[in-house]
């Protein structure tokens, strides 16, 4: 029924669809009619969990320099049945957004992650240089996230804990200084940390300093939540991390 930019437009205006660029603005995207397409809002919430979590991610590792984001229509509307996003090169990530139609009739399938597109994981390379100690914990809990799911995967895939060891000795190393000895590898469906952990505050010192963060777990209609203390140490213009110490009521436990 919404067979004209018109009628999509006004209903944009009533909240029921929003607009969306196909090329966001992050990949230099602009809100010209071309890029432009008219989805519902969860359609929206997707794709910019796909471009942030998935794409940027691999583009940060710089295996993948190429995107597409293609819509795909039926009959007269103006609002595609699905969109499907390609980035390439050299590595591959595809994924696909069911909205309406026979998509939506398709079993449904996880969306993938990044690391199958070489079934490899490398934590992300911006510079640590300079970077306040809280920013430096933020970085680390969305990698230590993505290396969780990653050796998840593998683990499903027969591959076990070599890779989980292995993936997890570039994680400490890109943020720990040399010579750190981490605690025996344990990940599962869910990670202990994400990039969306809460920081409730910082003790800094001269050279060290100590960042406080909460993670809540989704679990049923509430959530369970989990505090650590991150420890940093300074070293010329960049804080590196010495321990994470998971803590509740009875203390203190190393869990780097």
């Amino acid at each position: 029924m919404i067979d004209s930019r018109q009628k999509a437009e006004e209903l944009c205006r009533r909240g029921e669809l929003v607009r969306l660029l196909l090329l966001p603005p992050e990949f230099g995207g602009e809100d010209v009619p071309p890029n432009v397409v008219y989805v519902p809002a969860f359609a929206a919430e997707i794709k910019a969990r796909i471009d942030r979590n998935n794409v940027m991610s691999l583009a940060d590792q710089g295996q993948v320099r190429r995107y597409s984001a293609e819509p795909q229509y039926a009959g007269e509307s103006f609002v595609p049945t699905e969109i499907r996003i390609v980035a390439h090169d050299p590595g591959r990530f595809e994924a696909s957004i069911a909205i309406w139609g026979e998509p939506v009739q398709r079993p449904a399938k996880p969306e993938p992650s990044p690391d199958k597109v070489t079934r490899q994981f490398e934590p992300g390379s911006t510079s640590l240089e300079g970077i306040a100690p809280e920013d430096v914990v933020r970085a680390f809990n969305a990698d230590y996230k993505r290396w969780n799911d990653y050796a998840f995967m593998m683990s499903d895939d027969g591959q076990g804990m070599d890779a989980a060891e292995s993936a997890y000795g570039k994680l400490v190393a890109r943020f720990c200084p040399p010579g750190i000895k981490h605690e025996p590898v344990a990940f599962g469906s869910d990670s202990s940390h994400d990039g969306g952990d809460v920081i409730l505050g910082t003790e800094l010192g001269t050279d060290s300093c100590i960042v406080r963060a909460r993670h809540a777990q989704p679990s049923g209609n509430s959530s369970f939540e989990s505090d650590y203390e991150y420890h940093l140490q300074r070293e010329g213009s960049r804080w590196y991390l010495t321990n994470v110490f998971y803590v509740d009521g009875a203390g203190k436990y190393e869990a780097l």
